[in-house]
């Protein structure tokens, strides 16, 4: 059984997102700050992190972020966004920042559950975003 922790400052969206995890076979834990969610996510290592986009207080990329700074979490654990926006500025800051994958609200939960199952098998998924050409490095330089 995967262990994922459901981040959103939304209570309702929260608890059906965590309840219909949970009915398809996912240990959840909920988050309902982004400090919560790092610390706990730091605490217990889990699959994924499933956060959303949109916070009043915060950021999730900037959450992400200092996830990713610890060795051991970006070793063992993935993190998926669920975000409204979807431009390519932000799934090419969401790449840079180590996240798995954004996915598109409204979210359709059978992929959802899907991608998720992915996630905590640690299956290939691609990146958000393709990093070395939206920066232009395109993992070359001049000396």
């Amino acid at each position: 059984m995967a262990k994922v922790i459901v981040a959103d400052e939304n209570e309702g969206r929260r608890s059906l997102l965590a309840n219909t995890l949970e009915r398809n076979g996912f240990d959840i834990t909920r988050a309902a700050t982004l400090r919560q969610a790092e610390g706990t996510a730091l605490a217990i290592m889990p699959e994924v992190v499933l956060i959303d986009g949109e916070w009043k207080s915060g950021d999730a990329i900037d959450a992400s972020q200092r996830l990713m700074a610890d060795p051991e979490f970006a070793f063992k654990c993935r993190i998926v966004i669920l975000a409204r926006n979807v431009s390519q500025e932000y799934l090419v800051s969401a790449a840079q920042s180590g996240i798995a994958e954004v996915i598109r609200k409204p979210v359709d939960m059978n992929k959802l559950i899907d991608q998720l199952n992915k996630h905590s098998r640690k299956q290939f998924v691609p990146p958000p975003a393709d990093v070395a050409s939206a920066t232009g490095g395109g993992g070359t330089f001049d000396v």
